[in-house]
Parts: structure tokens; sequence; C-alpha cells
């Protein structure tokens, strides 16, 4: 499964389907959201070449009005993921406030593996 579809199967029902592939599109409403990031995916090789699976390191950006919201949120997202997604390396999170939106977002990085 694709990085893209793990991250929709199992957080989408948490931030209400507004899951969105590097950017909110223009015109979406509402909070909190999860904007994603696949930063890089390093394939898995063998002797017979390449295996399909890729260790993809992700970033997921939480939004949300609420300071606390954000940080609540994001914890429920990380233990999702621990608990449902194998493996899933928690690498950091950066706790920001985004001025042009006047929204608050908690950064996480992370990796999990794919398939293509």
């Amino acid at each position: 499964m694709k990085a893209s579809e793990v991250i929709y199967s199992t957080l989408g029902v948490l931030f209400e389907n507004k899951v969105y592939p590097l950017v909110r599109p223009e015109g979406e409403k509402g909070t909190p959201y999860l904007v994603y990031t696949v930063l890089n995916a390093n394939g898995t090789n063998v002797i017979a070449g390449y295996t399909g699976r890729e260790l993809a390191y992700l970033q997921l950006d939480v939004y949300d009005d609420d300071y606390d919201d954000c940080e609540d949120t994001t914890n429920q997202m990380l233990k999702i993921l621990k608990d449902t997604v194998k493996p899933f390396h928690y690498d950091s999170r950066k706790y920001m406030h985004d001025e042009d939106a006047d929204l608050y977002r908690q950064s996480v990085e992370c990796h999990i593996w794919q398939t293509n």
C-alpha cells in the first residue's frame, strides 16, 4: 500500500476526511485538518533487485485553531499510527503557529513502509 493510502485509511476518520497531500486545496474549510508530505522514500533492494518496498519518510502537519486541541489531535494521530501501522517510526515533532492562516500547527516527522 502506498504511503498516501496508509495515511488516508488510518487517519481519515480522525480528521473527518480533511487529509490532503502537500497543501490544503483553496476553498476547503474547517479544522482540524492534516497535510502530509512524502519527503523521500528509500527503496529496498536484494540480490534479485528492487523489492517494491520502500521506507517512506513523511511530514505530517496537523492544523487547528486552538493550541491545546492541535496538540491533543496530534497525540491521537500518533497513537493511531503506533497502534495500526507496523512498523511505524516516530522521529520528531515541531510546535508552530502559521501566521498567514492564523492556525496552530504541529509538524511530525516519521517513517512508514510503503509498497509500490
